[in-house]
């Protein structure tokens, strides 16, 4: 099994890049692998930081297609 820095520069993942975008493509695998929103270390500093506010994170990495219902016109009986 890979390490997850392995995928990340595999998957081309700037090193050097932001935290916050490597926490958000981890939290998005363990959501769609297995159901389960979990808390990244960055938004449990906020929450401890700030424990009398309820804090609404962003939505990052969102990948909920819906599926288009397509509706047929219905035949008139003459």
């Amino acid at each position: 099994m890979k390490k997850m820095n392995e995928l990340m520069k595999e998957l081309g993942f700037n090193p050097n890049g932001s935290d916050s975008v490597k926490e958000a493509f981890i939290k998005n695998l363990i959501k769609a692998s297995t159901g389960v929103d979990v808390v990244t270390p960055s938004e449990k500093r906020i929450i401890q930081n700030n424990p009398q506010k309820i804090v609404q994170f962003p939505n990052q990495l969102s990948f909920e297609f819906t599926e288009e219902v397509v509706h047929k016109p219905k035949k008139s009986v003459s």
